[in-house]
């Protein structure tokens, strides 16, 4: 049986490539499985919105020939038109046009991973979803490996390199204000707390944004699911964030947003807390990406001034 054509891990990936390389592919050790990437493709599926925004950033958009449309993010509204095709929902691939696309490679991440093996039929298929817990430099070696598979190299590394000042920056403003702050996330009218994952990660972890609550432990029996703390007024009278960084995944979805009194004004004034509404396709649908990420620290700074 023909092994699947996947990574999964980046950072394995870029320590794993070795001289057995091509003028036409890369070949890369991962997990015990010799994977062959085709080098300089011209027509890749990307169902991966971080993806796409790198191969944008790198100037190699125009090789996009199929990606998820029903719910691709704003910034990325340049991809509705008539040179991309429509490849599905993002959870729902239609394998049928991706085979009629023909593509030379296939770029997912976590959502489409149930169907690796069959979209490993009709090309290699290249795992990018960002590590949660090393959300940073996973990112760093997405944008790397997609700079090597289009030429790319030299511009690749600038963009990380500029990112990479811009950390730093924003570090340095995280480090000299006394704000705290808590990242939640809307679904459906309630507003949850997310203190792991790779939101938080980005926010408390890499740009070293002060937490107003510590991480969540884990739960002893894993047999049993933790229950999720909900954000409403009483939360925050009680606990007094100076931000709540929000992520609206209804919004992002298309569904409902949420209400802009949803938070009472009185309770926000008394506790000294400002939310911070992020905007909700780039943190629910996309990040991980050169695009995203530079994005996304420019929204995490703004709340901080």
């Amino acid at each position: 049986m023909k092994k699947k054509l996947i990574l999964s891990s980046l950072a394995a990936i870029i320590l794993g490539i070795t001289g057995c390389q091509s003028n036409n592919t890369i070949k890369v050790t991962e997990n015990n499985q010799t994977i062959v990437i085709p080098k300089s493709p011209q027509k890749i599926v990307v169902m991966n919105y971080g993806a796409l925004d790198t191969l944008d950033a790198l100037g190699k958009g125009m090789l996009v020939v199929g990606t998820s449309l029903p719910a691709i993010p704003q910034y990325l509204q340049q991809y509705k038109n008539g040179n991309v095709i429509d490849t599905g929902r993002m959870k729902e691939p239609n394998f049928d046009v991706i085979k009629q696309i023909a593509p030379d490679l296939i770029i997912i991440d976590r959502r489409q991973a149930g169907q690796t093996d069959e979209l490993s039929k009709i090309a290699p298929v290249v795992n990018l979803d960002v590590d949660a817990t090393n959300y940073l430099e996973s990112t760093k070696n997405h944008i790397l490996l997609l700079g090597k598979i289009t030429g790319t190299d030299s511009l690749a590394e600038n963009y990380i390199a500029s990112l990479d000042s811009k950390i730093t920056h924003a570090q340095k403003i995280a480090q000299n204000s006394h704000k705290k702050a808590l990242v939640a996330i809307h679904n459906d009218g309630k507003v949850f707390l997310t203190n792991n994952g790779a939101r938080p990660t980005l926010i408390h972890d890499v740009l070293q944004v002060k937490r107003a609550v510590p991480v969540t432990e884990q739960v002893i029996n894993p047999t049993e699911k933790q229950q999720p703390t909900l954000i409403d007024n009483h939360y925050i009278a009680t606990n007094k964030p100076d931000i709540i960084y929000l992520v609206d995944r209804s919004k992002a979805i298309g569904n409902k947003a949420i209400e802009k009194d949803f938070f009472n004004k009185n309770t926000l004034t008394k506790s000294g807390t400002k939310i911070i509404y992020l905007t909700a396709d780039i943190w629910y649908l996309s990040g991980g990406g050169a695009e995203s990420l530079d994005r996304q620290i420019d929204e995490v700074v703004s709340g901080l001034k």
